[in-house]
């Protein structure tokens, strides 16, 4: 009956801090990837909805747009659709900008 309670327990515990380690990966800022085929295009993102930012920006992270259409914050559209948007601007952000970003954020954690 010991053993069965001790199973219990450590399987509970298992499963607290599995739960607790997914909140944690959750919350992490995430850099998104540049699609292939895709540009940046600024000024057309809802507030909470960008990708990224640029660096110039007060945030450079997913989802932290604070208003709408905020010219730094961008989302990936596929080539040629973002200069069909009004206000729209393509940003011109690489792989390696995008690289750099993570690694900033890396840092910060």
């Amino acid at each position: 009956m010991n053993t069965n309670k001790n199973a219990i327990l450590h399987s509970a515990l298992l499963v607290a801090l599995s739960l607790a380690g997914a909140q944690a990966a959750a919350a992490a800022p995430m850099a998104p990837e540049l699609p292939s085929g895709w540009e940046a295009c600024g000024g057309v993102a809802k507030a909470g909805m960008n990708d990224c930012a640029v660096k110039t920006s007060l945030h450079s992270c997913v989802g932290q747009a604070k208003t709408d259409g905020e010219p730094d914050s961008y989302v990936f559209l596929p080539k040629g659709l973002c200069g069909k948007i009004a206000k729209g601007t393509v940003l011109a952000i690489t792989k390696d900008d995008l690289a750099k970003m993570k690694s900033m954020m890396m840092k910060k954690m």
